[in-house]
């Protein structure tokens, strides 16, 4: 595939077709038992994520599969990578309270990397049937030469968008709204995610506490609201 500068925008895209707009991250479960109605608590419980959630080791985990892949691509040593790669990959996936968020992870990987295999970019290991979703959008960018800060920006405004999807199905907010709420959210965003690509990983914290415990309390994080 010849290289463009554009194609970032392919894996924010609504219509990638991994599933990522059809699940709430416990957003449904969430706001039900806060009864939640109005659009700023959408907007301070994602700028609440983005603070102190998991979404920023996820994000971090994204460069560190990266820099794996730059250097298997300079080295024979992948039998190092693989066991560094995969021991990141299955303590990222633990560190998520649910197996119901665990599953929904592996489906969307599953989904990208059939996608990044359809445009010439087989994953170089062997899949297991339990691999992460930052995993796979890590080797799509790595694949399609995005650069560090440009993928974590595009991985947590692709949630945010996300959660704001949902949202709208939720609650009494129109798109407007929700596109003045993603507004109001750029420059967290772009701070963020030059806090995650500057700081070790060893430095990150979450506490989003609440969040947890609605994905743990919601069937299947698949909102009913996207069914057809």
């Amino acid at each position: 595939m010849k290289k463009n500068h554009l194609i970032k925008y392919l894996l924010i895209s609504p219509s990638l077709p991994v599933g990522g707009f059809c699940y709430s991250d416990g957003l449904e479960s969430y706001l039900s038992i806060k009864n939640l109605q109005e659009s700023d608590n959408i907007k301070e419980l994602i700028k609440n994520e983005l603070k102190i959630g998991q979404i920023r080791i996820e994000a971090k985990c994204l460069i560190e599969f990266f820099d794996i892949f730059v250097e298997l691509k300079g080295t024979n040593n992948s039998k190092d990578n693989k066991r560094r790669l995969l021991s990141l990959d299955k303590w990222l996936l633990s560190s998520r309270d649910s197996c119901e968020i665990r599953d929904q992870q592996t489906q969307m990987a599953k989904s990208l990397f059939e996608l990044t295999k359809e445009f010439g970019y087989e994953y170089v290991y062997k899949k297991n049937k339990i691999i992460s979703w930052s995993l796979a959008w890590s080797w799509a960018c790595f694949s399609f030469q995005i650069n560090k800060i440009e993928m974590i920006e595009n991985f947590i405004y692709a949630w945010s968008a996300n959660q704001l999807s949902a949202a709208i199905r939720l609650i009494p907010m129109g798109s407007i709204k929700a596109q003045s709420i993603q507004l109001e959210l750029l420059d967290l965003i772009s701070d963020v995610s030059q806090e995650i690509v500057d700081r070790n990983i060893n430095d990150l914290y979450v506490g989003n506490i609440s969040l947890s415990m609605a994905q743990q309390n919601h069937n299947d994080l698949y909102t009913k609201l996207f069914r057809s």
